[in-house]
């Protein structure tokens, strides 16, 4: 009996022992290169055969002792044997203990030298994305096993592993995509901190900028960026379906347009159909935005009758206008001002709705109220920007002094001056080619009503004007002109060839065009009348132009010239006259 149980003990030592000695050989096999190359032939055989593409790994580390995995010089090519991936490094740092508990935790991850060409399905030879093929080899092994019941997969969901990563490095990233190209010099997550340096997007659709040959258009076009920024993330939770994080700082600037964005601070609580963001802070040389909270709804699928929407209720600021010239308005390169503002934005991927918009200068001086909106921003030939401004007032020189702000000719500003406190209410349109004005000025000189509109395609203002009330003679400094009551069609040339080919000729600093008036009442000196019509034509150099009078008995007439706007008491009255006549019948 003894001996029996002796034996049975010697014989599981010697079981025990044999296992012991595989386990180490198996692990010591596993240590050496050999078996790790010959285990990587085979696995890349598979995966080769599998992919039905060329897959290559250069060379295997794997260290049971260290738990760590490291693969050198992947190579994985499209369908046409075309280069689609490749990776100088990949490493991974697993924790062995953890897998017995169904949890997948990489202490350490690393990948160096990644360089992928991705070309979308309207770019490739066959029509589909060249990528496309290793979305679909692992979705065939999803789709065949059996659909699970509600049980089975509730089960699934409690029995799945959980996984983790405590550490990941990354390096050297070149990704192309179409005509997006990527770069990023180093990221590294560890804990809940996300760091990005050196991110670069580059855009190039190959064709001409959109402002080619147009020097008063903006450099801001996405075919063609240059933009590089550095970034640090908090990551409070990181879900299937859910995200909580805050941008802690970011700078980025844009070689190409100018756009210089020194600070961008925000915090996210994401899920799959909302964003909510908060505390958002943008800050770009001298201006600055503070939007307390905003929300963006995102449908599931795209669909035509579930647009992305955004909403946010308070935006406020400083602005310089300066900041946005190169990308956007070069027209505003020397707009110094700075403006405070504050308004509600609203709108989709296609639209876009601005309330309560209130634009002040420091001093408040110059106050505007007004409402817009935006249509067919994917679209622009169809593009559409109105406003309604309730109120813009004015105090006595500002006008003067944000006109000064452009790169622009100036006439009669002394006029201007005169004018005193302005307020307006009306509105304006941005169209194809096309921009419209019109509403009502308050002024010292009387109430002003016009409208007028700039044809982009033939380059000319075209308008009207009137006034029940205006004085004239304050405004432009001829004492001896009283009240004015008018109407008054115009049109004005500012073709910059046509203008130029006429300065040459003429010379002169006057703008190109004519205005047609009739002065239902005014007066001059002690002579009073009506119905006088004014015809003027300006060439540039000189304006000249007609006045005519008919009365019931007599007509009176004369014509006028002048040279400069700013002095018209030196204006040229020649060839009055009176003419004698039957009565009219149009006048009994």
């Amino acid at each position: 009996m003894v001996r029996s149980v002796r034996r049975t003990i010697i014989v599981l030592s010697g079981i025990v022992a044999g296992v012991v000695v595989l386990l180490c050989g198996g692990v010591f096999l596993l240590n050496t290169s050999y078996v790790q190359n010959r285990l990587l032939r085979h696995a890349t055989k598979l995966l080769t055969e599998k992919l039905n593409t060329q897959v290559r790994v250069d060379s295997v580390s794997l260290s049971l002792f260290s738990q760590e995995l490291t693969l050198y010089g992947v190579r994985i090519d499209d369908q046409h044997q075309h280069p689609l991936l490749s990776v100088r490094q990949v490493s991974v740092n697993l924790v062995l203990s953890k897998l017995l508990h169904r949890e997948v935790i990489i202490e350490e991850a690393g990948m160096t030298g990644l360089d992928a060409r991705l070309i979308s399905k309207n770019k490739s030879e066959d029509g589909v994305a060249n990528y496309q093929f290793l979305i679909d080899a692992f979705k065939k092994d999803s789709t065949q096993h059996p659909t699970p019941n509600a049980k089975d997969a509730d089960s699934i969901r409690k029995k799945g592993m959980q996984f983790d990563v405590n550490h990941l490095h990354l390096k050297d990233i070149h990704v192309r995509y179409n005509d997006v190209e990527l770069t990023l010099g180093e990221a590294d997550y560890a804990g809940e901190q996300l760091g990005i340096e050196r991110l670069r997007v580059l855009t190039d659709n190959h064709l001409p900028r959109k402002n080619a040959n147009r020097p008063h258009r903006g450099f801001f076009d996405a075919g063609h960026l240059d933009v590089t920024t550095n970034m640090q993330w908090t990551i409070h939770s990181l879900k299937k379906d859910s995200l909580s994080c805050t941008l802690t700082d970011c700078r980025a600037t844009d070689s190409v347009t100018g756009i210089n964005l020194t600070d961008l601070r925000f915090s996210v609580e994401a899920n799959k159909e909302r964003a909510l963001v908060s505390d958002i802070v943008v800050q770009q040389t001298s201006t600055v935005l503070h939007i307390p909270r905003a929300t963006v709804d995102y449908p599931l699928t795209v669909s035509p009758k579930r647009a992305v929407t955004y909403h946010a209720d308070s935006i406020s600021g400083t602005t310089l206008l300066k900041d946005i010239s190169r990308p956007f308005a070069p027209v505003l390169s020397g707009f110094t001002i700075p403006l405070n503002l504050s308004l509600s934005l609203s709108g989709t991927d296609s639209t876009m709705t601005f309330n309560h918009v209130k634009v002040s200068t420091q001093d408040r001086q110059l106050t505007i109220a007004a409402n817009g909106h935006i249509d067919h921003l994917k679209d622009s030939k169809q593009l559409a920007v109105r406003f309604n401004v309730g109120r813009m007032n004015a105090k006595k020189g500002v006008a003067e002094k944000v006109i000064s702000q452009f790169q622009v000719k100036k006439y009669m500003m002394k006029q201007l001056h005169r004018l005193g406190d302005i307020s307006y209410s009306g509105r304006f349109a941005v169209l194809w080619k096309k921009e419209e004005f019109q509403g009502k000025l308050q002024t010292a000189g009387g109430p002003i009503d016009f409208r007028f509109a700039l044809d982009e395609q033939n380059k000319y203002v075209n308008g009207t004007v009137s006034s029940p009330n205006f004085l004239v003679g304050d405004v432009m400094e001829m004492e001896h002109i009283g009240p004015v009551a008018c109407r008054a069609n115009f049109r004005f040339d500012y073709s910059k060839p046509r203008t130029a080919r006429m300065r040459k000729e003429k010379g002169g600093k006057l703008p190109m065009g004519n205005v047609n008036a009739i002065v239902d009442d005014c007066s001059y000196r002690k002579i009073h009348l009506r119905n006088v019509s004014v015809d003027m034509m300006s060439d540039g150099a000189e304006v000249t132009g007609d006045v005519k009078q008919e009365g019931k008995y007599r007509d009176l007439s004369c014509h006028f010239s002048f040279t400069d706007t700013d002095d018209m008491r030196k204006m040229k009255i020649t060839n009055p006259g009176i003419k004698f006549h039957k009565a009219r019948r149009d006048k009994k």
